[in-house]
């Protein structure tokens, strides 16, 4: 009886070991197994946005489609922003939150990404000052950090047109960066707003 008991412990045993194993290697692939993947799809996108001919006024980008190239010079960091923070959207790349900003407009433009090394990992490096780039086909918008913040997930407010003052009317050209926090992990957010410095056509220095 005794020996049957601790076949079944040692059994037990064995497999709450092979499922740890398994789920510490199910979230290394999530954190790092995709990371071919989102390169190939960062570089298709790169591609779309950056051929065509120039429009003055482009159309509304749909779902997923290619709306920014975002630079961030303190992560050595450059991504393309595709339109919509869906989870199909956000496995492309960081997301435009619908109904915010476009790049350069007063209001607030507002961009989320996952936590994961591919894009927003190390996005709590920022310090006030920082440039974060905004590129568009025509311009370059240089904002700069102006504050970090930890806030619960509903506190949408921190996408608000004006969201040092939410309700209020927008009188500054924002630039706004969510992803979860802490890393591995969703119950907060850690939200770094910008303000813009400087427009520049492209390809000026």
């Amino acid at each position: 009886m005794r020996i049957a008991l601790a076949r079944i412990i040692h059994g037990v045993g064995e497999l709450i070991l092979t499922a740890g194993v398994l789920l510490v290697l199910f979230a290394a692939y999530g954190l790092y197994g995709t990371a071919a993947e989102t390169e190939a799809e960062q570089d298709r996108l790169n591609t779309v946005f950056h051929t065509g001919p120039l429009a003055a006024a482009p159309p509304p980008a749909r779902e997923s489609e290619p709306v920014s190239v975002l630079d961030i010079p303190r992560l050595k960091k450059s991504w393309v922003v595709v339109e919509g923070v869906s989870q199909k959207a956000l496995k492309k790349g960081p997301g435009h939150y619908p109904e915010t900003a476009d790049p350069g407009e007063v209001g607030n433009f507002a961009v989320a990404a996952h936590r994961t090394p591919s894009f927003f990992w190390d996005l709590d490096l920022l310090r006030e000052g920082d440039e974060i780039v905004a590129e568009t086909r025509s311009t370059r918008f240089v904002y700069r950090v102006v504050r970090q913040r930890i806030v619960t997930p509903g506190q949408v407010e921190v996408i608000d047109p004006n969201p040092d003052a939410p309700g209020a009317p927008a009188r500054r050209e924002m630039l706004t960066l969510t992803t979860c926090h802490p890393r591995m992990a969703n119950y907060q957010r850690l939200v770094v707003h910008a303000e813009l410095a400087e427009s520049l056509p492209k390809g000026a220095a």
